[in-house]
């Protein structure tokens, strides 16, 4: 009998820590919404998965990942094109949010068909809303950065320089939102019992990345090169890597 007790107390305490845990992972929808949501979001990830895991509140979560992604792009696309001026601020605004966005339209229907092909019980709507979290962790992070890019702006550094760091914040931005989206289809794949889900996104992780690098070269000008008058958009040739490696041969002259 003395050694059963031991044993018992140990099975309480495992069952009150896993109750403890999925109180912690039940947030009241109070908590998402719009003034909080952002906060509840960086503070409480497993949280939203946990929602998505189980199909809750898809709508609201999808507008409100794409109303704040808007909005965050929208403010360091300004910042990005303030080095060529205030019309090209604007333009930048409007094209930065529209070059994830758009980015993940592309990439989206590739996503769900690897989804269905290789047996994950996810849905349509929370593998969107997974891809929106990407892109709005992104957003986020892009944001806190703008000001150390503003802060170069006004220091007077060069154009390439300019082009090197605004490429630097986005791919690390990106990399960070990706790996959050990891997170989440690794605990989406454990809650539906069908593990192995973040594998499809490893190969798509690569289209996603290639698909955005180029859709950035379609939408350029972002920052305004000095000497050049303002475009909307400039002629179709050439490619984001070799445009890149030119910057960085340029700075480094």
């Amino acid at each position: 009998m003395s050694e059963q007790k031991p044993v018992e107390e140990a099975q309480k305490l495992e069952v009150k820590v896993v109750a403890e845990e999925e109180t912690a992972l039940s947030l009241p929808e109070e908590a998402w919404a719009t003034p909080q949501f952002m906060e509840t979001l960086l503070r409480h990830p497993k949280a939203f998965f946990n929602d998505v895991a189980e199909g809750k509140w898809l709508d609201t979560f999808a507008k409100r990942l794409f109303g704040f992604s808007t909005v965050l792009l929208g403010f360091y696309g300004l910042l990005m094109g303030l080095f060529g001026g205030w019309v090209q601020g604007l333009a930048s605004m409007i094209k930065l949010p529209l070059l994830f966005l758009a980015t993940l339209g592309i990439c989206l229907p590739l996503f769900y068909i690897f989804n269905l092909v290789l047996g994950s019980k996810l849905k349509f709507g929370q593998l969107l809303v997974l891809l929106l979290y990407a892109v709005c962790l992104t957003a986020v992070i892009c944001a806190s950065l703008a000001p150390i890019a503003f802060f170069f702006m006004i220091c007077g550094s060069s154009y390439y320089f300019m082009v090197l760091l605004h490429v630097a914040i986005t791919a690390l931005s990106g990399l960070i939102g990706l790996s959050g989206m990891v997170g989440g289809l690794r605990f989406l794949s454990e809650k539906t019992g069908k593990r192995g889900t973040e594998n499809i996104f490893r190969v798509w992780l690569f289209l996603y990345a290639i698909v955005g690098a180029q859709m950035s070269w379609i939408l350029r000008p972002f920052i305004g090169a000095p000497n050049i008058p303002f475009q909307i958009f400039r002629p179709i040739g050439g490619n984001f890597f070799t445009a890149v490696i030119k910057s960085l041969l340029e700075l480094l002259r």
